[in-house]
């Protein structure tokens, strides 16, 4: 399993520097059974990334391939947060949640809150032009 974890690692590093040259990306965060530490093989990757314009991501995935050979994709509406979901020809299956940044404004609604709640951890976040890890 330690070769999967460096594998995960490599790939959200991948998604930080990738994320830090995206003008319209504002914050990435690791959500789910990554970030709580209760990941096992059969899980895929939750990242919620804060953006200025979600749809952008959404009707044109080609961004994707950047971390590799996609192999399918799909799109899926979970209200505030649009997904595109990844297969990746050799790797994981991911699942890319795009909201814009007021998602983690006061007062959190109901989903948000259980989504922050259950384990987060920010792998990117623009400050100032710049990155912050």
């Amino acid at each position: 399993m330690r070769e999967a974890h460096s594998t995960v690692e490599r790939f959200l590093e991948q998604v930080a520097a990738w994320a830090g040259k995206e003008v319209g990306v504002e914050t990435v965060l690791l959500v789910g059974s990554y970030a709580r530490g209760a990941a096992t093989p059969a899980s895929d990757i939750d990242l919620v990334l804060l953006v200025t314009d979600p749809r952008s991501y959404l009707e044109d995935p080609g961004w994707a391939g950047a971390f590799g050979a996609v192999e399918r994709s799909t799109v899926e509406d979970w209200g505030k947060v649009s997904s595109l979901r990844a297969w990746y020809a050799d790797g994981p299956e991911v699942e890319f949640g795009f909201a814009t940044p007021d998602w983690m404004a006061s007062p959190l609604d109901d989903g948000t809150r259980k989504v922050l709640e259950d384990g987060f951890r920010v792998l990117y976040r623009r400050a100032e032009g710049r990155a912050k890890r």
